[in-house]
């Protein structure tokens, strides 16, 4: 089984700290959110667990492994990552989606058989195939986030990190998005999702975490983390407790 483990991970931006001495557990089979205010260190954990940035102190292991002894290629192989902001190529979007493959193949093969067939699915389950000739360039904001996340699940790697997924989509493939991964996750991949939509973190991850000015202050299931007191501590915004009449989730509403 799939498994994360961050030990006293702290990282800072020139003098000013971002990250301090998390320590936290992740294994497949769960849908993990992160939350927290505006910069208190999410997008930047993400970035450490994907090895886009280096611990300044601690340790990240990857299947009891230290995240820092994998090469490139190995880490591709089992971590993607899809941040905030993705930049583009003039490819079409199922060529966009076909670099999911990238780190399984040699510099200058073809896509086989069954990397065409993976990178189909992709788009499928995404909702892009109908997209798959248009450049990217061409599309809106939530189509091109769409076909971003179909290059991830292209990728098929063991770790998926998804860092705001849901911009720029509306509300129906908002849902569609977060079931998708929580359909991953109990396919056995590890999912953590940066979302700042409290409500699609309660009605859809299995386990939160909260981080406020760079400090892991809260973890545990969403019904048992989204407190009003929480809220308003965190938050500094009153909520009423209230709960989803069918699956007794907490709702957030101010």
């Amino acid at each position: 089984m799939t498994k994360l483990r961050l030990e006293e991970v702290s990282f800072a931006y020139g003098s000013e700290p971002v990250i301090k001495e998390v320590s936290l557990k992740l294994e497949a089979g769960v849908f993990y959110g992160i939350v927290g205010p505006n910069g208190a260190g999410k997008s930047t954990l993400l970035k450490l667990l994907d090895r886009y940035l280096l611990p300044q102190s601690g340790t990240i292991f990857l299947d009891n492994r230290n995240l820092n002894s994998y090469s490139l290629r190995e880490l591709a192989q089992e971590v993607a990552l899809i941040p905030q902001t993705s930049h583009y190529f003039p490819f079409t979007v199922r060529e966009v989606v076909q670099l999911g493959r990238t780190p399984f193949n040699s510099r200058f093969q073809q896509p086989t058989l069954e990397d065409s067939s993976i990178v189909e699915a992709s788009m499928e389950a995404t909702g892009v195939t109908h997209l798959a000739g248009r450049l990217i360039s061409d599309l809106s904001g939530g189509e091109r986030q769409r076909v971003t996340i179909a290059r991830a699940f292209a990728q098929q790697t063991k770790v998926l990190l998804l860092d705001e997924p849901t911009t720029h989509l509306d509300l129906e493939h908002q849902i569609r998005t977060c079931q998708l991964l929580q359909a991953r996750s109990k396919q056995g991949v590890l999912s953590v999702a940066v979302l700042h939509d409290l409500n699609l973190v309660a009605n859809y991850c299995d386990y939160v975490f909260v981080l406020n000015q760079g400090e892991l202050v809260r973890e545990g299931p969403p019904g048992e983390v989204f407190t009003p007191a929480l809220i308003e501590e965190i938050y500094n915004v009153s909520v009423p407790a209230i709960y989803h009449p069918k699956t007794g989730r907490p709702i957030i509403v101010p």
